[in-house]
């Protein structure tokens, strides 16, 4: 006995699902038979899950509040905020604060903890800070706010390490921020920071930092002049530096003519201190020997940027020349 049917088949293609009736394709009908339970009916809130939402959402906006307000620096009053005590003078702040930034020179990580200065490098070893120039009682202002000074400023701090390509040197400048209730011989500083957002350009501005040109280029000169002395290739951080210049444990530099014979010089009143722009050429010269014995030389020239400061006895002290590219 057969089995047969006659008619035309028809692909059929499941396109979703609507309150549980399957839906195939066209010219089919729902197939009853197939439909699906009921969709769950949605469980209303309790009370108390209501008011549980109700107290995260304001934890979190407390927290949220408590992370926006902590970011912030208290505003910097424009004059004193009630009597000052008579006796206490700007300068006798300033010498607090510079005992507290001398003290923070004596760290010895890149970013110390309670103090403003930072510097990022890779591996860094045997970190040493320096404090340069008059940072405290040049262009530093202070207030009496809420029953103890706050002070600001701006200093400049040099930070010398060994990183994995050698030694390394930075100028560091930056602004700091600090306050002290004042509590005699016995004041100290706790911690002094840099501000979350720097004062508007010209907020702090340095009067004492200018120095006479012959003094600038005497002091250009003979940087150059010891940059010349060192015995290696390429030349210590504190000079000028190009990555093309070859290394050498054996070398000796010379200076080529003048490099203070055409200059310019800009002022950084912000931080107090002095530019020195100009051309250079020093030529590195070694032995080698490759069957027979012969001279190898490298003229490193260009444009550098001589970078120095005022100290307290008013004498020029030249931090670092760079090449500038």
């Amino acid at each position: 006995m057969r089995n047969e049917f006659t008619g035309r088949a028809r692909t059929s293609f499941q396109f979703g699902n609507v309150e549980g009736d399957v839906i195939v394709g066209r010219g089919s009908k729902p197939d009853r038979g197939a439909r699906s339970k009921p969709p769950a009916k949605k469980q209303k809130a309790t009370p108390g899950q209501f008011l549980a939402g109700i107290l995260t959402f304001f934890v979190l906006g407390a927290i949220a509040n408590a992370c926006d307000a902590g970011a912030k620096d208290t505003d910097f009053p424009a004059t004193d905020q009630g009597s000052r005590p008579s006796e206490v003078s700007d300068d006798a702040v300033a010498q607090v604060v510079a005992n507290k930034l001398q003290q923070c020179t004596t760290e010895v990580v890149l970013a110390p903890a309670n103090c403003p200065q930072t510097h990022a490098a890779v591996s860094a070893r045997n970190v040493r800070w320096e404090l340069v120039g008059d940072p405290p009682r040049d262009g530093m202002q202070v207030r009496w706010q809420d029953g103890k000074f706050v002070a600001r400023g701006t200093a400049v701090m040099t930070v010398s390490y060994d990183s994995y390509s050698g030694p390394d040197f930075a100028i560091k400048g930056f602004h700091f921020l600090t306050d002290l209730p004042w509590r005699g011989a016995d004041t100290r500083i706790d911690t002094i920071h840099q501000p979350k957002t720097a004062p508007a350009a010209g907020t702090i501005s340095k009067d004492r930092f200018t120095l006479p040109d012959g003094d600038l280029i005497k002091a250009v000169r003979d940087g150059f002049a010891a940059c010349a002395s060192a015995t290696g290739s390429p030349l210590p951080p504190t000079c000028p530096r190009t990555a093309t210049t070859p290394s050498a444990t054996n070398a000796s530099w010379s200076v080529e003519g003048d490099p203070v014979a055409n200059w310019t010089t800009a002022g950084d009143k912000e931080f107090g201190l002095l530019r020195l722009t100009a051309s250079y050429s020093l030529v590195a010269s070694w032995k080698y020997t490759f069957f027979v014995e012969g001279v190898s030389t490298h003229t490193q020239a260009g444009t550098y940027e001589a970078t120095l400061i005022r100290t307290p006895n008013k004498t020029a002290r030249l931090l670092a020349i760079k090449h500038v590219p």
